[in-house]
């Protein structure tokens, strides 16, 4: 589960940085643009949250 979550959060880093390049080279609009972003960034927290800074718990 661990190994999903990370491609997730991966998945939604590379749109961070890929959103504004598409958008400078005018491939697509501002409003979609933003809108991308927002999404990303709640992925990328969301998923982040689920696998990092979990320790094994020793018993």
């Amino acid at each position: 589960m661990k190994k999903i979550f990370q491609l997730i959060s991966w998945v939604a880093l590379v749109l961070l940085v890929s959103a504004p390049a598409l958008f400078y080279v005018e491939k697509i609009t501002l409003e979609t643009n933003k809108a991308l972003l927002l999404a990303a960034t709640i992925i990328w927290f969301a998923s982040a949250l689920c696998w990092m800074g979990r320790e094994k718990e020793s018993e």
